[in-house]
Parts: structure tokens; sequence; C-alpha cells
């Protein structure tokens, strides 16, 4: 396997994906594979669906949102709030995230992209932005 570096980021303020179908295991052992071990944090009741946590190894120690059950189940969030983090933008997350799930991923595709409703998807099929119908995640 190639040794890859890492740039981490310290232009975005945050970092933001959408896996399709995850299983919350898997996405807590990558990330805990990427940023090391995480502590979880108590979150409000009321917020289904909502688990909260930090990378302890970061510097200064980087906050995690995780999110299941985006728009009725098919999609979990997951929220880097820091501006140092081991990916350049939201696309090179995505990408990591394809690479170690092999499921549909969508972001944020850039700030040269000036409608809230384009969405950089990748997927089996390659590539693309998409223009989410209604702003809802994996319609088209």
């Amino acid at each position: 396997m190639a040794e890859v570096t890492i740039h981490w980021n310290r232009i975005m303020k945050d970092i933001e994906i959408y896996i399709r179908e995850p299983v919350l295991k898997r996405v807590l052992g990558w990330i805990k594979s990427v940023l090391g071990p995480l502590e979880e944090l108590p979150v409000d009741k009321s917020q289904k669906g909502v688990r909260m946590f930090r990378a302890t190894e970061c510097q200064p120690v980087m906050p995690i949102m995780i999110q299941t059950g985006i728009e009725g189940g098919p999609y979990v969030g997951i929220w880097f709030d820091s501006g140092e983090t081991p990916w350049g933008s939201d696309v090179d997350c995505a990408r990591a995230a394809f690479e170690a799930f092999g499921l549909p991923v969508q972001c944020d595709p850039g700030p040269e992209y000036d409608n809230q409703d384009d969405f950089f998807r990748i997927d089996d099929k390659g590539e693309s932005i998409v223009r989410l119908k209604d702003g809802l995640l994996g319609v088209k």
C-alpha cells in the first residue's frame, strides 16, 4: 500500500459530508483511523440521531458531529468543526470517504458554485455536480 501524505486543511472553516447508508460503527472506525481516538460527548436527547465526539489527539481538539437519519434515513452527515483537518476541502473528504466505504457521498462543491442546491457527488459512476431537487440529498 502506498504511503499517503496528509496536508492539513488550514483554510476552510469546517468540513461536512453526507454518506448514503453507511453503518455508524464503520463511520466511527474510519474517523478513528484518520484522526485517532474519539471521546463521545453528551447531547441533548431532543436532537434525534445526533452524536457528538471530539478527536482528542488533534491539536486543537477537533469537534465532530454525526447525524444519522438525514432526510428520513438514507444519509449520515459528518461535520468536522475545525479549520485544521486532513482534507483540503469538503470534496477531498468526500473522495476519501468514498474510497473507504464505496458508497455514494455528497458535499458542498466549493466556492465556485453559487447555487446552494449544487452538490458534488461521487459514486460508482464517477464524480459529478448535481442540482438537488427541492434541496434534498440524493434527489436529482
